[in-house]
């Protein structure tokens, strides 16, 4: 993983304007690799530009992975032109696992920065990995704001018997509340209620004490399409049901 040390001044840097510790100059690479990092560093330049300064993208070229680092858009690692590949590059490298790309992994650096990043590969025309443009965001401050917002946006999940609650003054808006989260307590959709699906409604809205407040009658029925009378009539059933499933226990 990217794991190196940090600095804040943002900087473009690139091979050509850096000088390198090395006894022997790199071959030049083939026509269709150089046209490859050409590329990489457009796209690199291009990835900062619109993730900013929070934003890090490295260029490495295989061919000496002691000095892999060709390019740089942007400076959260403090890395320089020159410097080595690291950890994770050396192990895909050594281990032959560059087929393909790694995205979204986590990475850090000394001091407790967290980082979200990727690495992309870049290829000859055989095939062969020849380099890797690496993303590197520090989201250290978005994780601390996360955790924040946690503390405020957290619901216990944990009580099967948690209050469920409609802040409106609106009874109107409260009984449809009330009837869309039953339906959707029930697995039922209003649509396809049977006769006896709308007496048991009719059951558990009362439960909740919806039917306390009169105005609720005439807004149940014409969310069911029903006449008061006919909400009445299944809330009696509904009742004289409950009553006979009680009576039927004491019974046993």
């Amino acid at each position: 993983m990217e794991k190196t040390a940090r600095s804040e001044k943002p900087v473009t840097r690139s091979r050509q304007s850096s000088s390198r510790n090395r006894n022997a100059p790199l071959r030049e690479p083939r026509a269709d690799t150089a046209t490859s990092f050409s590329i990489a560093k457009q796209m690199a330049k291009a990835l900062h530009e619109l993730l900013g300064p929070m934003c890090e993208v490295v260029l490495h070229d295989f061919r000496d992975l002691e000095h892999s680092i060709i390019h740089i858009e942007g400076n959260v690692s403090n890395r320089t032109i020159g410097g080595a590949a690291t950890d994770l590059i050396l192990d895909c490298v050594r281990n032959g696992t560059t087929q393909g790309d790694l995205y979204g992994y986590a990475t850090s650096l000394p001091g407790g920065h967290m980082m979200k990043s990727s690495t992309i590969f870049l290829r000859d025309s055989e095939g062969a990995a020849v380099g890797a443009l690496c993303v590197n965001l520090d989201v250290t401050n978005f994780v601390a704001f996360r955790n924040a917002l946690n503390v405020f946006v957290n619901i216990r999940s944990d009580d099967d018997e948690r209050p469920v609650e409609t802040l409106s003054d609106n009874i109107l808006e409260t009984v449809q509340n009330a009837v869309a989260e039953t339906l959707y307590d029930t697995g039922r959709s209003l649509a396809m209620l049977t006769r006896e699906d709308k007496i048991e409604l009719m059951n558990l809205l009362e439960s909740k004490g919806l039917f306390q407040v009169k105005r609720a009658v005439p807004i149940v029925a014409d969310l069911l399409g029903l006449s008061r009378a006919t909400v009445y009539n299944y809330l009696r059933e509904g009742r004289d049901h409950g009553n006979g499933k009680r009576n039927t226990n004491g019974k046993g």
